[in-house]
């Protein structure tokens, strides 16, 4: 009785974190490469995971714990950076593992600093330039058509970031706001979302997939920013509201500019044209 007691809350938050991977998953698959970085940048993962939290833990750990979010986010842009590179040449694990090198670094050196929001903000003004000047002949690529994710790849990305999730919001009294802050933010659904996308269509396929995700990927930045300076004024509850607004709002305007990007490519006149 005490395990059934102590597992149905755990299997409660796998299980809503799951059913908004698989969603969010699937929008992000019909969606294209483009847009559907956008919705994988969203915090699929690490919103729910903060729902949870802030029904157990004080309006101070969210705030602390989102500040280590926001300065993880920075080590994300460099995995995404590194994947992009390294895809087109490499073997979809091989890919993984060369990406994860600079996350746990940075993740490593980060957890023994006592950070600011201003400092967690400058990294991310550091990381998400170079990383996009660095994944800048990424950027074309072959449009593939849209196709939805099998059973087995939904209920993989669920799982591990469903488990993930629940585990950390369980453990998070006894870790602390620094490492929970920090695993809350780990990519499992950009790294099983590159894994899938590596396997089905190949490395340049994926590259440009998590490029669309590291365009966006400011946005989810903003939205923990907005959690740690509005979670103690404000209150947890209408903390996550407003990063919610945030994030959707940040993706919108991604989203708009996009399509606005390629209906004047689409409408330019070519040169030939001219000179007749």
């Amino acid at each position: 009785m005490f395990l059934s007691d102590s597992l149905a809350p755990l299997l409660i938050k796998v299980l809503i974190t799951a059913a908004t991977v698989v969603a969010a998953s699937v929008a992000a698959e019909r969606a294209g490469p483009v847009a559907g970085g956008i919705i994988v940048a969203l915090p699929v993962s690490a919103g729910p995971g903060y729902v949870f939290l802030a029904r157990q833990a004080s309006d101070a750990f969210i705030a602390h714990s989102a500040v280590y979010s926001l300065a993880i986010t920075a080590a994300t842009a460099l995995y995404l950076a590194v994947y992009v590179r390294a895809a087109p040449r490499l073997g979809p694990l091989a890919s993984v593992a060369a990406a994860l090198v600079p996350w746990f670094a940075v993740a490593a050196l980060l957890l023994w600093i006592e950070l600011s929001w201003e400092i967690a903000v400058a990294l991310n003004l550091v990381a998400f330039p170079l990383a996009i000047w660095l994944t800048r002949d990424s950027a074309a690529g072959e449009v593939l058509p849209p196709r939805v994710a099998s059973v087995r790849d939904l209920l993989l990305r669920a799982l591990l970031a469903g488990g993930l999730v629940a585990t950390v919001v369980t453990v998070s009294d006894l870790i602390g706001p620094r490492l929970t802050g920090s695993t809350m933010t780990f990519p499992v659904v950009l790294t099983t979302l590159g894994l899938i996308m590596h396997h089905r269509y190949g490395g340049r396929a994926a590259a440009r997939a998590l490029r669309g995700a590291l365009l966006a990927m400011p946005g989810f930045s903003a939205c923990v920013l907005a959690l740690h300076l509005l979670a103690e004024p404000l209150g947890a509850a209408a903390a996550l509201v407003a990063a919610l607004a945030v994030s959707l709002a940040a993706s919108a305007l991604l989203l708009l500019g996009t399509r606005g990007a390629r209906a004047r490519v689409h409408n330019m006149v070519p040169l030939s044209r001219l000179a007749d």
